[in-house]
């Protein structure tokens, strides 16, 4: 979600400027980037995300300057299966197959894009956008393009009809087939979801690397500081909130979903046993907690002696001493340790080191589905 909020304020700041949208649409085999990556392109060569590692990007923009000069849409298809692995130049290296969509951003698809990812970011609802990107010529370029909220989609009644069928609460990038009217056509779905978002609840200074880190990787940072010291305001300005209460009344100001997780850093019994009878009232994947294992099974022993009812799944929630093992000291190393670990968690990774892994980086799953 990160580099589409990028692209957003990047096409506010640019305004009516020409720019091209290139979009990773279909991967075959292993590529760096999957489908629904995204790059901002001006006709200078100034760019706002990426749809590889860098191998890409200059043909790309050639392809975009074409695209701008022309007024449509194209396709570029960059095939690294050959055992030379020369093609168009560009040295892949990946294996793979990677389809590229290059469009030119309209005045409709601009506001719409910037709304969604706006709806996103600050409400935290899902939303979904549906590209026409073969086929549908009758459409018009202006009337190619969908967006979902809550399920509704909202655009031309041709294109729409198709989607209804496929619903947008899909977390993965895909493309439809379908039939509108008399026109074959494929369209690039793409679900916008939530920022992830960590909730810290802690005051003291070794909070500040988290959330950097957190920031640079995309979350939303909630520090929350039951000591209500007006001093955390300026330590913790990088967050996106700074909450000066407990951790009860906290709850009511911020949207805990299947894409928040929380970490406990208070460095003090008393105020992380406050947090943690907090977050039994809400339903979050991953809760982290520093110091040994037995500081963990203490804090859950005493609040249940307080009486509160503690679930299996939140006890399954927790991780204590939060973490990988990467033998971790400074409060920066131990913040890369920390993001590691619920990376690896929202994910559904073990974290063991790449190389050891038997099966695709990239869990292949069918990028091509009918209405």
């Amino acid at each position: 979600m990160k580099e589409l909020l990028e692209i957003a304020n990047a096409l506010k700041t640019l305004g009516h400027k020409p720019c091209a949208l290139a979009t990773v649409i279909q991967v075959e085999g292993s590529a760096y980037r999957r489908p629904g990556a995204r790059m901002l392109i001006t006709p200078e060569g100034q760019s706002w995300g990426m749809i590889s590692g860098g191998c890409l990007e200059h043909d790309v923009l050639s392809h975009a300057r074409r695209v701008l000069q022309t007024g449509q849409p194209l396709t570029a298809r960059y095939d690294s299966t050959s055992n030379d692995d020369i093609v168009f130049g560009t040295g892949l290296g990946c294996n793979g197959i990677i389809d590229v969509f290059i469009e030119p951003i309209t005045d409709h698809f601009r506001s719409a894009f910037i709304e969604a990812t706006g709806r996103c970011q600050t409400a935290r609802e899902a939303c979904a956008l549906a590209t026409v990107v073969a086929g549908g010529e009758a459409f018009g370029w202006s009337r190619r393009h969908a967006f979902a909220e809550q399920e509704r989609w909202v655009g031309d009644e041709r294109l729409t009809a198709v989607l209804n069928g496929f619903g947008s609460k899909g977390k993965k990038p895909a493309v439809l087939a379908g039939k509108a009217g008399d026109d074959e056509i494929r369209v690039f779905v793409q679900p916008l979801l939530a920022p992830l978002q960590l909730v810290v609840f802690g005051g003291w200074l070794d909070v500040v690397p988290l959330i950097r880190i957190a920031k640079e990787t995309g979350f939303q940072v909630i520090v929350v500081d039951s000591r209500e010291r007006d001093s955390s305001l300026k330590f913790f300005g990088e967050a996106d909130a700074v909450l000066l209460c407990s951790p009860r009344e906290a709850l009511s100001q911020i949207q805990f979903d299947d894409r928040t997780v929380a970490v406990l850093m208070n460095h003090h019994f008393e105020r992380d046993e406050e947090a943690l009878a907090a977050l039994t009232q809400v339903a979050v994947p991953f809760i982290g907690m520093l110091g040994p294992g037995r500081r963990k099974q203490r804090l859950l022993e005493s609040i249940k002696n307080n009486g509160v009812t503690v679930a299996e799944a939140f006890e399954q929630s927790l991780h204590g001493p939060v973490g990988l093992d990467i033998g971790a000291s400074t409060p920066e190393e131990i913040a890369v340790s920390i993001m590691a670990e619920i990376l690896a968690a929202l994910n559904g990774r073990n974290a063991k080191p790449i190389r050891d892994r038997l099966t695709p980086l990239h869990i292949t799953t069918p990028s091509l589905a009918y209405a």
